[in-house]
């Protein structure tokens, strides 16, 4: 691939790549100029305890507006990944396609693989990085508003900050790409994109709370200090033989508790959770998931290129 190409790439899609990475850097800028302000004006220590403080500096309107301004952008982005691989997957093959020059360009040249790859390529890099940056923003944002947590270790702000949105806009891009050179239409293929991405969304997050029930942490219900730091994961009931059931199984297996129970029967509430030390691993395991479906269509995408007939 040589530079030529990808500039003729980024031409073709000039609009979408201005809207992408316009609104990437912009999420940036205005995020960085918005945590300079907060802690040039010692903001944060506002909001290192558990409840308000009042205090002269912390009622300031500039502070609230800055506090306010940093909970919206993070609010929004979990929606970027979305609008970066819909805007800018969709149309590489499916506009070539629509208005027929995919045919005038596999007829001169000798590659349809080179052809594709010249324009997937740098387009995918694009998503990714752009929205890489918004996720590593959002991670920033994330801790002016709770200074005193340790990122690293806490589950707050799962899946919208970090790694993750980045991964998702490559997925999201990528499916865009595949439906984009199967229907050869925009409109159906930022359609059907919407739909399966959100399916594929929830069967990971189903798989991935399966998976996590399983090596969760029980603590017992009445003792656990409920945190942002932890993932909750369930609330079970432990029964004396050591089975721990959720509410449904528990009343299949002893109906004698339907009408309620003692401390002297010796079922407890207890509390599935993973600890905030695991949120890498965690973070890791779902990217390489949707790293792996991401790629999956992309080449799918690239077969059906390939064994495409020109129409």
């Amino acid at each position: 691939m040589t530079l030529r190409s990808m500039i003729l790439t980024f031409r073709i899609h000039r609009f979408e790549t201005t809207v992408v990475v316009g609104a990437a850097l912009l999420a940036v800028v205005v995020s960085a100029i918005v945590i300079s302000l907060f802690n040039a004006g010692g903001y944060a220590q506002c909001y290192m305890g558990d409840g308000p403080i009042i205090s002269t500096l912390c009622q300031a309107s500039i502070g609230q507006w800055l506090n306010r301004i940093a909970r919206l952008s993070v609010s929004i982005v979990p929606i970027f990944p979305y609008m970066a691989g819909l805007l800018a997957g969709g149309p590489i093959v499916a506009r070539e396609l629509e208005n027929g020059t995919a045919r005038l360009a596999w007829s001169l040249g000798p590659s349809r693989l080179r052809w594709f790859g010249q324009r997937v390529l740098p387009t995918l890099a694009m998503i990714g990085a752009a929205t890489l940056a918004v996720g590593l923003t959002a991670d920033a944002l994330t801790h002016l508003l709770q200074p005193s947590a340790d990122l690293d270790q806490s589950f707050v702000g799962f899946r919208a900050r970090g790694l993750l949105v980045g991964i998702e806009g490559l997925l999201v891009g990528s499916i865009a790409l595949a439906f984009g050179a199967l229907l050869g239409r925009i409109v159906p293929t930022i359609v059907l994109t919407l739909i399966l991405a959100g399916g594929i969304g929830i069967a990971v997050d189903n798989l991935e709370r399966g998976a996590l029930t399983n090596e969760a942490l029980i603590a017992d219900g009445e003792t656990y200090n409920y945190t942002e730091a932890n993932l909750f994961i369930d609330s079970r009931l432990k029964f004396p033989d050591g089975q721990v059931l959720d509410y449904n199984q528990a009343m299949t297996l002893h109906p004698e508790i339907q009408n309620g129970w003692d401390d002297t029967s010796g079922i407890r509430n207890v509390i599935l959770y993973v600890p905030g030390s695991r949120y890498h691993e965690v973070e890791r395991r779902e990217a390489a998931v949707l790293g792996g479906l991401a790629l999956a269509f992309v080449g799918l995408a690239s077969i059906i290129v390939i064994r495409r007939r020109p129409r």
